[in-house]
């Protein structure tokens, strides 16, 4: 089981955001999801086994809800390969827009242990409009059926506070209670080695707040006893509209 330090952590995100850079299917920097994002749609179609020789069926781009004529496609731009390891790797997914414009990366997330979703940063009933640096993309049949909430995602994950989270944590949902008195008493300590577990959600006043149960033990090295473990309300998203948490999509 591997178990990352906060110096680890850094030294992978520099790692995923270089390997963005260089690659069609691009890796969104796990430590910090997009604003404005309201889950995640699984492409099953194109993120299946990257090495099994299947045909790759193309997603239809549109640039509305509810309109008939696509835009573009997501498609397979280069099939995974076999290394001399025996590991799969190099598969690349971009949006195909018409016009003959350049391949543009799908940015994405793991959602699970080696398991990519695009960001989805607005829902109209089974359309997804997905997460771009420029531009509007959406799609539909893949949204009725593959479509994560953020609160889902959240759900049963192994939680990290994000900066600048910690001073909106309250002792009940809504703004005007007093902070929890187990931060206040750790206010030296760093708010992203907090481990925290996803316990509920409530929305108050149109805001989600998120009911958290944490700890500042290593989850990695050990459980925490009852009396390490402290409970806490947190809006889910900032006041720049980016969510307050986000989780390990690999655990330890």
């Amino acid at each position: 089981m591997l178990c990352l330090t906060p110096n680890m952590r850094t030294f992978a995100l520099i790692t995923w955001t270089l390997c963005a850079l260089t690659s069609v299917h691009a890796l969104e920097p796990e430590r910090r999801p997009p604003a404005g994002m309201v889950g995640v749609v699984r492409l099953p179609e194109l993120f299946g086994d990257p090495c099994e020789r299947i045909q790759h069926k193309a997603v239809k781009l549109y640039s509305a809800p509810r309109t008939t004529t696509p835009i573009g496609t997501i498609e397979v731009t280069q099939p995974g390969v076999l290394n001399e390891y025996g590991s799969c790797g190099g598969l690349e997914v971009g949006l195909l827009m018409r016009g003959g414009r350049p391949a543009e990366a799908l940015v994405t997330v793991e959602a699970s242990y080696e398991e990519y979703a695009a960001i989805v940063i607005a829902k109209s009933g089974p359309w997804c409009k997905l997460y771009r640096h420029s531009g509007s993309a959406w799609i539909h049949e893949e949204c009725e059926s593959g479509f994560i909430s953020i609160e889902k995602l959240l759900d049963k994950q192994m939680l990290y506070l994000l900066e600048g989270a910690m001073d909106q944590a309250r002792s009940q949902p809504g703004g005007s209670s007093p902070k929890p008195r187990a931060l206040l008493a750790a206010a030296h300590q760093d708010e992203q080695s907090l481990y925290a577990r996803l316990l509920g959600h409530r929305t108050v006043g149109g805001h989600t707040w998120l009911h958290i149960a944490a700890s500042w033990v290593n989850e990695c090295e050990r459980r925490p006893a009852p009396q390490e473990m402290f409970k806490f309300w947190l809006p889910l998203r900032d006041t720049s509209d980016r969510p307050n948490v986000w989780f390990h999509a690999r655990g330890c």
